[in-house]
Formats: structure tokens, C-alpha cells, sequence
């Protein structure tokens, strides 16, 4: 797993080509206002804009070879690597903003596990909402083995499997498994997401007996290190509510944790494309994530949220509850000068990324970042 040495390091890099470097460029729009975080992966340019597209509510996986299933949304970095122990690793970054205003900025790289799509009343209604982390399957006794379900999840996405009595013939139980979408309610299911790429997949011998559950999991097992925030999509048009209820179950599988504080997601005027609404520097605002309850390490799943106090959003808004695992951070202290940041001797980290793995970078300007504003960054990535 990883390199033994520096040596090491370069030959892996130098004779057997366990390398590449990987670049992206987006452009600000709107303007940003001051001490906010934004989600880039919205933005125009490369990659691709994403547009959290999916079914409200329901866990949305995000991947390096789908994105979110419709377009590509975060930076390639070389695909699946992890077999025989072998690890991915980032050696160094470089990242470049150009505009009038907003410096000194601080970029974030996070890996986007995915997200729970928010629209219509579930932006603009209050209460609470019940996200959906699971789906009852049935299973056909075939080869490949071809699973039916209600919710339309997303290919790639990474589950478990549970059940009352027994499950078909060629499941497991406390494994993970890769669905690879056939229709909005069928999949079929691969061991890895290596052959879920190749079509390799499971063949059953039976149907199983009784109630068969899937669960949708975290490519960084059990979550560990992951956060979560809410990413606005299309603006509402007016409104500003706070979070006063949440539930998720973190890490060691403890259920019914919740965000701490008094979280606040601000006037309409904050709640434009990209931004993080909790983010910013009044009363009841955070950094780009909710606090975690004391003591915890990620988070699993989450389970439901309340917007209630403060006031209801309105209009026809779509907002992302996102959760993602931060990798590393980068300051830009004025514009148009490159900054770089090195992993291996500056920093000596090495920042894991793993199989899968889905890009996407966080943008934090201490004044208003003025629009159309290039941002551009270069990663390098290697592994062994």
C-alpha cells in the first residue's frame, strides 16, 4: 500500500507510469459575496457543470467515471488502481485565481460521495424531510442476477445487503457490491466497481427468501471523514430558514446524531448558485460544514432534516445536501499568482484517493469574488 520510499515513489512514477496529472478550470458566476463558501462543481468549464440531477430525496452516488450518472462532475484521476494493495495517492497541487476582487482565497478538494436532491416544496415547505438511504430489491435467479426496486438509484453506487430470512444464491451478506443501472427500478449488480465498469456481474442460483433491503454506503468506509453541507443549485427567490432538527447516524453506526448549533442559511441574497447557504461570518453561520456531534468522525448516512424557524424559502429553488470527504486545502493570497502546495515534502501527508473517487473543489473568498473570474487548478496523482 503506497511507497515504501522516495525511491520507490519514482520509479513507480518514472519507469512504470503510475502517474498522471490532471487539470481543471472553472469561471465564478455570479458574483461571490464576502466570507462565503461555494461548491465549483456548478460552475462552467472543466468538468463539467453539474446540475444535481436525481429523484428528491433520495441518495444520489457520485463517481469519477459517471459523475452523478448524466454528465462528468468531478476531475478525472486515472481510474480504478486498487487491486493486489495498491493505493492512490496525491503528490501536489497548484491552483490559480484571476479576479478584480475577493483575495486572499482558500481552495478545498473534497471527494463527493453524493448528495440527496432538495426541489420544489422540499426547498420551499417546512418541516421535516425523510431522506431515503435504502431500497427493498427482489432478485431473479439468472446469470447476470437482475435486481428490481423502487427508487431509481444512481449506476455505481456502492451497497449492502440485508434481509429477513435469506438472501438469493450468490449474495452475501456484510460485503459491498456495485449496482450498474438497467432501468429506473432494475440493476444489475457487480463485487466491485472495476467489473461493475466491465460488466461483470453477479449470477444467482435462487430468488432468496423473504424481505431483501439494500443500503447505500460510503466509499470511504462507514464514512469515515466525511461532512455534509447544503449547496445551492437555482436560487429560491426569497427566504432564508434555519436547520433546528437534524438526524444521521455516524461512523461506529450510531443512529439519531444530529448538527450542532443554531444553523442559519441566511437571506435569499446568499442563496444564489453555488454557495454553501450555512457558510459566512454572522451569528449561526459556519465553514463549508455542519458541526458534527462531539466526538464524531464522519458520517454514514442522514436520515432527515428540518427547516423551520427563520423564513421558508419560495419560489422554485433546488438546493443539494451534499456529503463529501475533505482531502487537503490550498490558500491564494492575491490574484493571478499561482500557488502551489507539495504533498510529499512541503506537507507530508499524501492524501488517499480512492477507486471511484468523484473531484471537486470549494472556493472561500474573504471579500466578493468578482464574476466571470477564471479559476484553474493542477493535481498530481500517483500510486503504488
Amino acid at each position: 500500500m503506497g511507497f515504501s520510499s522516495q525511491d520507490d515513489l519514482i520509479n513507480k512514477v518514472t519507469v512504470s507510469g503510475q502517474y498522471v496529472r490532471r487539470e481543471s478550470q472553472k469561471v465564478t458566476a455570479p458574483v461571490h459575496t464576502a466570507g462565503g463558501w461555494h461548491l465549483l462543481a456548478g460552475l462552467a468549464g472543466f468538468p463539467n457543470a453539474t446540475t444535481f440531477p436525481g429523484t428528491d430525496l433520495l441518495w444520489a452516488a457520485c463517481t469519477e467515471t459517471a459523475g452523478e450518472g448524466t454528465t462528468v462532475l468531478g476531475m478525472q484521476h486515472g481510474g480504478n488502481v486498487e487491486s493486489g494493495g495498491v493505493t492512490k495517492h496525491i503528490l501536489n497541487i497548484n491552483a490559480l485565481v484571476v479576479a478584480a476582487a475577493g483575495a486572499p482565497w482558500q481552495m478545498k478538494l473534497v471527494d463527493l460521495e453524493g448528495y440527496y436532491l432538495l426541489s420544489t416544496t422540499n426547498v420551499t415547505g417546512t418541516g421535516s424531510r425523510t431522506l431515503i438511504n435504502t431500497n427493498t430489491f427482489t432478485c431473479t435467479s439468472a446469470t447476470p442476477a437482475v435486481l428490481t426496486y423502487a427508487n431509481d438509484w444512481k449506476t455505481f453506487t456502492k451497497v449492502q445487503l440485508t434481509t429477513s430470512n435469506t438472501l438469493p444464491t450468490g449474495l452475501s451478506l456484510a460485503t459491498d457490491y456495485w449496482l450498474v443501472r438497467v432501468s429506473s427500478t432494475t440493476a444489475n449488480i457487480a463485487t466491485s466497481l472495476s467489473n461493475a465498469i466491465a460488466g461483470t456481474y453477479v449470477a444467482t442460483s435462487s430468488t432468496g427468501v423473504g424481505t431483501h433491503t439494500l443500503t447505500a454506503q460510503k466509499r470511504n468506509p462507514n464514512g469515515v471523514g466525511c461532512e455534509a453541507f447544503f449547496c445551492v443549485q437555482t436560487a429560491p427567490t426569497a427566504g432564508g430558514p434555519n436547520l433546528t432538527a437534524s438526524s444521521y447516524t455516524n461512523t461506529a453506526g450510531t443512529a439519531a446524531r444530529a448538527f450542532q448549533g443554531s444553523v442559519t442559511n441566511g437571506a435569499a441574497a446568499d442563496a444564489y448558485a453555488t454557495r454553501i447557504l450555512h457558510s459566512g461570518n454572522a451569528a449561526g453561520r459556519y465553514g463549508p460544514f455542519m458541526p458534527k456531534q462531539g466526538g464524531d468522525t464522519g458520517i454514514k448516512s442522514i436520515e432527515s432534516f428540518t427547516w423551520s424557524a427563520g423564513t421558508a424559502y419560495t419560489g422554485s429553488g433546488v438546493v443539494a445536501l451534499c456529503v463529501a470527504r475533505p482531502l487537503l486545502d490550498i490558500s491564494i493570497p492575491v490574484t493571478g499568482m499561482l500557488s502551489e502546495r507539495d504533498l510529499l515534502n512541503q506537507l507530508p501527508s499524501l492524501p488517499r484517493v480512492y477507486d471511484g473517487a468523484c473531484l471537486a473543489w470549494m472556493l472561500f473568498g474573504t471579500g466578493a469574488t468578482t464574476t466571470a473570474s477564471p479559476i484553474t487548478t493542477n493535481v498530481d496523482f500517483a500510486w503504488g
